[in-house]
C-alpha cells in the first residue's frame, strides 16, 4: 500500500513540476505583425513578442498617472483617442537607446499612433515611462513646467 501512495505521490510531483502548465506563447496578430515590422524598420532586433492589451481612457483621466505619463511622452495629441479602443502589443527589443527594452507599440485601427518603452530589467523599476523611440518626458517638452500648466489647464475644462 505505502508503494502505492509513493507512486501517486511522486506522479502527482511530477505533474505539478512539468512545464505542460505554462500557458503557451503569445501569438502575432495582424496588428502584431505591424508593429513587429515597425520596430526592425526603426533598427531593433525583436527578442520576443509578450502580448497584447487593450485600453481605454476619458479626458479626465489624462490628469492622473498613468495615463498622463503615457500620453506626456507621445508626439500625437491624444485628443483624437479619448474614449477609443487602443491595443498595445508588447515586445522586448534589443538596439533600443536604453539597451534591451519593453516596448509597448500603440495602434488604433491597425494605425500606429505612439507607443512607450521602458528598461528589460529583472529589478523592479521606478520613474516614468520613455518615448517608443526613447526619450524622456524632458527632452520631449524642455520647459516641463509650462508644458504640464497648459496640459492641466486644457484637460481640466
Amino acid at each position: 500500500m505505502w508503494k502505492r501512495i509513493g507512486i501517486i505521490v511522486c506522479a502527482m510531483l511530477l505533474a505539478a513540476c512539468s512545464n505542460e502548465s505554462e500557458q503557451p506563447a503569445p501569438t502575432l496578430g495582424a496588428d502584431a505583425k505591424g508593429a513587429k515590422a515597425y520596430l526592425e524598420e526603426q533598427g531593433y532586433d525583436v527578442v520576443s513578442y509578450e502580448g497584447d492589451r487593450t485600453l481605454s481612457f476619458e479626458k479626465a483621466d489624462l490628469l492622473e498617472a498613468p495615463v498622463r505619463d503615457t500620453w506626456e511622452v507621445q508626439t500625437t495629441p491624444p485628443d483624437a483617442y479619448i474614449g477609443r479602443d487602443i491595443r498595445q502589443e508588447h515586445f522586448i527589443v534589443r538596439n533600443h537607446p536604453i539597451g534591451q527594452a519593453n516596448v509597448f507599440v500603440m495602434m488604433v485601427d491597425g494605425e500606429i499612433i505612439g507607443g512607450t518603452s521602458f528598461p528589460d530589467s529583472a529589478e523592479p523599476l521606478v520613474g516614468s515611462a520613455y518615448s517608443l523611440d526613447g526619450k524622456t518626458v524632458e527632452e520631449l517638452h524642455p520647459d516641463y513646467m509650462e508644458w504640464r500648466s497648459e496640459w492641466e489647464a486644457k484637460y481640466s475644462e
